[in-house]
């Protein structure tokens, strides 16, 4: 492995390890924005559904 991709990697996996940290520090709330946008995406795919049910 060559000294610019070992570098890469390095980098790679600190920012994954530090993604997923401050992802389970917010689990909560990333839980309640979910929760919040499911909702509504739901309701959007549903009319979306029935509009091309009426297409020909």
């Amino acid at each position: 492995m060559s000294r610019p991709k070992a570098v890469v990697f390095i980098i790679g996996f600190f920012l994954t390890a530090l993604g997923l940290t401050v992802t389970l520090q917010q689990w909560d709330a990333i839980v309640l924005v979910f929760k919040a946008v499911i909702g509504p995406l739901m309701a959007v795919a549903g009319l979306v559904i029935l509009f091309a049910s009426t297409l020909k």
